[in-house]
């Protein structure tokens, strides 16, 4: 099972609901019992509500819980968008495959958002010296913070 999850990894492409069973509306028991289950956890709340957990098996990807439903994915490597950007690309490839989509966060200059046409879903590309070096992806509200907990 490990193995034929390990190929099919390799093909999962970032979407604005996220990263192969990693999409907003995944249950946290559910992600936790498969594919590698989850592993080092930061809580947000005392609650326990927000929670962002790092993938045992992707180390390269954190997934935003809000009582236990994902909300959002980040990415730091390995993957690209169903457009084909990578983190490493430049802020002149977003331009080209998306175009006006292409929006810069009203308080942070160096995330540019692609939100979904009725703006529930987006995918946020954090930049850092004209460069992708993170993807985030999933509900548009929990990417208007660095945490994701909204």
């Amino acid at each position: 099972m490990l193995l034929a999850g390990g190929a099919q990894a390799a093909s999962w492409v970032i979407k604005p609901e996220g990263l192969g069973p990693y999409k907003v509306g995944a249950r946290y028991e559910n992600l936790g019992k498969t594919f590698g289950g989850l592993g080092e956890e930061t809580v947000y709340r005392d609650d326990k509500t927000c929670r962002v957990v790092r993938s045992k098996r992707f180390p390269s990807l954190e997934v935003t819980f809000i009582k236990k439903v994902v909300v959002r994915v980040d990415v730091n490597g390995g993957y690209s968008t169903e457009r084909g950007v990578r983190i490493g690309d430049p802020a002149s490839k977003l331009l080209r495959v998306y175009g006006d989509a292409v929006k810069p966060h009203r308080e942070h200059a160096d995330w540019l958002m692609v939100e979904t046409g009725d703006r529930e879903l987006a995918i946020r590309y954090m930049m850092q010296d004209g460069k992708v070096k993170a993807i985030h992806a999933g509900k548009r509200l929990q990417l208007q913070t660095e945490g994701g907990c909204q």
